[in-house]
């Protein structure tokens, strides 16, 4: 890459605010022919480049081959590898990202992973061990510890550095200082300020390495809208990630003179290729917000991306040469039959023997499976968000709306049917989140509703709306841009000039970004309950808990309004309506679907859905609809349907320009189609 080298002087290692001298915890590491790292002393430190060489926007070695290196029994590999490079190499193993966790005896856990670590550090005598934050909170363990337990493991791990991530921050900024503080390692901050503009403390803005010929810059750049994702307070300083991204290539290269710069990333995987593009001089990512995980290392605009997932399922183990292109790069996969280190392995049993007693307490049952599969708590209605729901709900006798953001369902796996107990619960929820009570107006629901939903094509998981809900039913549509429909409360229109009792946590009514319109809101009620243990009453007192879907939240991707026509044969009642302009094939009857504004009331189901001459028919039980009709006391009934999207009708491309495989979103098998019947019609009445 090309970069202004006129300044060689070279200071040893990173600032703690800019323009300041370096702090005693900066500092220019060397690797010894044993793999170890050392600090340098200032006398071997270079004060002029002479490299000689140019740094160039390189090309990605595509070359597919088998991966090498060493594997612990269980692992599989996925890589790419090139010819040997002329001159020095560095190795980046990377990167934990575990939301604290140190994982199950009988699954991918960090004496498994580490011992994969080790390997890799052990046959490489130019590789490093980095991190890219989300150490320190959201794990059932961190309940009880703020993340104390997982640097007790870090600092024996070998790590040359680690990122900054949001869930750093979850147990408040005093808290994260400490931990960083009693690390071993450096905690890479590039991004993070006090409202004094001082860098957040026991954090370095930048970190060089020395690694044979080779100088190696470092730093880190966390998601916009931190502030609105942990226990950042309002008045520290978050900067943007590719302003950041900028200064800090920019410094590394010209005052640091650094022939390789990478960035420990802790934004989603979007803002990988939009760093990629507007920053020249930077050779690699690794990490990610996002989780995703990658088959092989991509390449783009001359940035080499390596995502690699989350927690201990994935390592990687990315080698780029002087010039920063990639040399090699490989994904170690790991399951129940990796090799564990024993120490780790010892530790990891002690732990948990710590904590046995607390959380193997049986609390009560559920009588239905309880998913908490992110995929699920973002992108629709699921059993265990109306479960937490119903919980705040319950808390206050006023309590009309309830709301749960998604991501603060944690543990991504089944419950039931069968017991619960402490240490589900906790997992499930393992942030300290206490419930309120506000009052809110319905322009203020409408607007949170809205600033949750995500939407095609942007981002990664397709079209979500982020939340679950109480108390509340909703429309929403996310194609471009975020529309919410038909709201109601307690079976009623929501009205946008009226107030409404609301039941969440402090976190979503004064931190969350995305639920600012409540932050100014004085509360009515204030107990001091963390949701976790409130939670586990609430399923104490109502065991077997047995939450049901209730259509509180309705994807429409396309409204065919009212029906055209109506005729009846064979004991049906059959209603004509538009065909969705955007649709390759409708769904099975199977998919559809009735409701009405009240969730508790039994609103019939069709029993048919087929296209005839371009027009969808969708059949209703005769009996059942007649039924229906003469009790309800709903002004309408809405059908909801699946269909198959025509990609090349709605357009939406990824970052190569191919069409997206919509549906995107995982929990959905196509989109969704909402129809309207007027329950007062004449002319569905049987004369």
């Amino acid at each position: 890459m090309s970069s202004d080298k006129s300044d060689c002087g070279r200071r040893t290692g990173s600032r703690s605010t800019r323009g300041e001298p370096a702090t005693e915890r900066s500092q220019v590491y060397a690797v010894e022919d044993d793999g170890e790292l050392r600090p340098k002393e200032p006398s071997e430190v270079a004060r002029e480049c002479g490299c000689g060489r140019t740094h160039t926007r390189r090309t990605f070695m595509g070359a597919t081959a088998a991966a090498t290196g060493a594997l612990t029994l269980g692992s599989q590999v996925s890589g790419v590898a090139a010819e040997e490079p002329e001159g020095d190499t560095v190795t980046i193993v990377h990167d934990l990202h575990t939301h604290s966790e140190i994982g199950e005896p009988g699954e991918p856990n960090i004496a498994r992973y580490w011992n994969v670590v080790q390997e890799q550090l052990g046959d490489r005598d130019d590789a490093v061990f980095l991190a890219n934050g989300d150490e320190l909170g959201s794990s059932t363990i961190s309940f009880f510890t703020e993340g104390e337990h997982k640097i007790d493991f870090m600092n024996d791990m070998d790590l040359t550095a680690a990122g900054v991530g949001n869930h750093d921050f979850d147990y408040g900024v005093e808290v994260a200082e400490q931990r960083f503080a009693d690390s071993e390692f450096p905690w890479l901050n590039s991004a993070l300020y006090t409202p004094d503009g001082e860098l957040f403390p026991e954090t370095e803005e930048y970190t060089t390495l020395e690694i044979g010929d080779l100088t190696v810059g470092l730093f880190n750049v966390v998601l916009r809208g931190f502030h609105g994702i942990t226990d950042y307070p309002d008045d520290y300083e978050q900067r943007d990630p590719v302003e950041t991204a900028q200064e800090m290539t920019q410094l590394l290269r010209e005052e640091e003179d650094a022939d390789v710069v990478v960035c420990s990333s802790h934004t989603p995987h979007e803002t990988h290729f939009e760093l990629a593009e507007e920053v020249d001089g930077l050779d690699a990512i690794f990490g990610s917000h996002s989780h995703y995980t990658m088959d092989t290392a991509e390449e783009y605009e001359g940035t080499v991306i390596s995502e690699v997932g989350y927690a201990y399922f994935h390592l990687g183990v990315m080698t780029l040469d002087s010039e920063g292109n990639l040399v090699s790069w490989e994904r170690l996969d790991l399951d129940e039959d990796t090799e564990a280190d024993p120490e780790f392995k010892e530790r990891i049993e002690a732990q948990y023997d710590e904590l046995d007693e607390e959380l193997s307490e049986v609390i009560g049952e559920t009588a239905v499976e309880l998913d908490t599969s992110g995929s699920i708590t973002y992108g629709r209605e699921a059993l265990i968000g109306n479960l937490l729901t119903d919980t705040m709900l319950d808390l206050h006798p006023d309590a009309q709306v309830a709301f749960q953001n998604g991501g603060g369902i944690r543990t991504n796996t089944t419950y039931g049917p069968g017991e619960l107990t402490a240490g589900d619960v906790l997992g499930i929820l393992p942030f300290g989140n206490e419930a309120v009570v506000f009052e809110a107006t319905g322009e203020e629901i409408l607007q949170v509703l809205e600033n949750r939903i995500d939407t095609l094509p942007d981002n990664t998981f397709g079209a979500q709306q982020g939340q679950q809900v109480g108390g509340l039913q909703y429309e929403w549509s996310g194609h471009e841009e975020p529309e919410v429909g038909d709201v109601y409360v307690e079976g009623e229109p929501l009205e946008p000039d009226e107030t409404y009792v609301v039941s969440t946590t402090d976190y979503l009514k004064n931190t969350a970004e995305d639920y600012a319109p409540f932050s100014d809101a004085e509360l009515l009620w204030e107990g001091g309950i963390v949701l976790g243990p409130a939670v586990m009453e609430y399923v104490e007192e109502h065991s077997p808990v047995e939450p049901e879907l209730e259509n509180r939240i309705l994807r429409v991707d396309e409204d065919v309004g009212s029906y055209r026509a109506v005729r009846r044969e064979d004991g049906r009642t059959l209603l004509c309506f538009d065909v969705p302009e955007g649709a390759a094939e409708i769904g099975d009857a199977e998919t559809f679907f009735g409701a009405t504004a009240d969730v508790d009331e039994d609103a019939p189901d069709p029993v048919s859905a087929e296209i005839e001459d371009g027009l969808l028919w969708i059949g209703y039980d005769t009996g059942d609809l007649q039924q229906f009709l003469a009790t309800t006391d709903a002004e309408e009934l809405r059908v909801f349907g699946e269909f198959e999207p025509d990609e090349e009708h709605y357009g939406y491309t990824d970052t190569d320009g191919d069409l997206l495989e919509l549906p995107v979103a995982a929990v959905y098998d196509g989109f969704k189609l909402k129809a309207t019947i007027d329950a007062a019609s004449p002319s569905l009445r049987e004369d």
